[in-house]
């Protein structure tokens, strides 16, 4: 296990097929190796050993979700439907990760949504910037997939990378995924400090708490959202966790529009020392992730995939409103940093239960933090991750 959770798969899946040859039937062993392989992307080599670890040990719910997963995966979706339910029926199968699964492979096996095998290569087009390609492919599968809620989503964020109106595609994907209408009474927790003033670190503390942190990939792709000043979908986005960092909430904006949304939400502004820091750990982090061994180009950016090429400039157009002439321009940048800060200390002024400044970096941050949130403490060190030390 501690190879597999280290990522070192070959070493891991020697060790798992050489105990399986003396001991064939170890559920746990088995379960372990079809998870690797569908970790590596070989669902079809995976699928025997998860049969293998379920045949021996039925009543694992775990077993039989990873099971599901990888018939889902393998385009056997009436198969997942028919065995999930079964389990469910037979076992008392009834967590949320259960229901989940459940609905996804409904939805396949009934024509509601395409096979993942398909929403693999609309993820591919995306992941590779092939806008135009991934528009035309969206239009088609939609015609045939109309109540496909994801795919709506999707062809919005496309058409506004690509800027068009998305006004169409927006209202049907409100329709089919709609906001989730006791949201207001929904208690969540918003880190709105700027990236690179310890956010990783403060969503790790989330994680060990055990509160359900959003998918920040999802997060980041409603940025054009935020630039139109259209909260709608990062709101309903809100509804899938408890806890949310990094962008769209550390951006102008969004702390009132989530606060307005989510009353008695309890809010994080993370901090560095002074602008001036915050801005050299950024260009020391973007140095390092493009991988130039340079401060990066406006044309380095453009060719950078993250989320999709260009994301990271076309975020720096949108936050700053400024031409390529001003990447990395520290003044325009500690400017942003020390006006975002204050309009954040403005917005809160009469309201100190519900904001918290930290400075991670602080020896009472951990405690200040847990305190804030209501939580226990009992001397434990906050973490310090992503670090862009010089």
């Amino acid at each position: 296990m501690h190879h597999h959770q280290a990522g070192r798969f070959y070493k891991a899946e020697k060790i798992y097929r050489d105990i399986l040859q003396a001991q064939p039937n170890h559920a746990d062993v088995n379960y372990n190796l079809g998870l690797l392989e569908m970790q590596i992307g070989q669902p079809e080599t995976g699928l025997p050993f998860l049969q293998s670890a379920w045949k021996i040990n039925s009543s694992n719910e775990q077993f039989c979700l990873m099971l599901t997963k990888c018939l889902i995966y393998l385009d056997r979706a009436s198969d997942a439907l028919g065995f999930i339910k079964s389990a469910m029926q037979s076992k008392g199968f009834n967590s949320v990760q259960a229901t989940q699964l459940l609905l996804i492979a409904t939805s396949i096996a009934e024509g509601e949504r395409p096979a993942i095998s398909v929403e693999q290569e609309v993820i591919t087009l995306f992941k590779t910037g092939q806008h135009a390609a991934l528009e035309a492919r969206l239009s088609s599968l939609l015609d045939k997939y109309p109540n496909w809620g994801t795919g709506w989503d999707t062809l919005c964020t496309t058409l506004q990378i690509l800027g068009k109106d998305c006004a169409d595609a927006l209202r049907h994907a409100l329709e089919i995924i709609p906001e989730n209408v006791n949201a207001e009474s929904q208690r969540k927790i918003f880190c709105i400090g700027a990236n690179k003033t310890g956010t990783t670190s403060v969503e790790a503390v989330f994680r060990s708490l055990g509160l359900e942190v959003g998918n920040q990939a999802r997060a980041e792709m409603l940025v054009h959202d935020w630039a139109r000043q259209d909260y709608r979908r990062i709101i309903r986005y809100c509804q899938s966790a408890d806890a949310f960092q990094d962008v769209p909430f550390s951006l102008n904006g969004t702390f009132q529009a989530m606060d307005e949304s989510f009353p008695a939400s309890k809010f994080i502004l993370t901090v560095r020392n002074n602008a001036n820091e915050w801005y050299d750990s950024l260009v020391r982090f973007h140095s390092r992730i493009v991988g130039k061994g340079r401060i990066p180009t406006a044309e380095d950016l453009r060719q950078f995939n993250y989320l999709y090429p260009g994301y990271l400039l076309d975020v720096f157009k949108l936050r700053y409103g400024a031409d390529e002439a001003k990447l990395y321009d520290r003044e325009m940048y500690v400017q942003w940093y020390d006006e975002y800060c204050n309009s954040v200390l403005k917005y809160f002024k009469s309201r100190p239960d519900d904001l918290l400044v930290l400075n991670v970096g602080e020896p009472d941050a951990m405690k200040r933090l847990l305190i804030f949130l209501g939580y226990p403490y009992s001397g434990q060190k906050m973490p310090h991750l992503n670090a862009s030390k010089s």
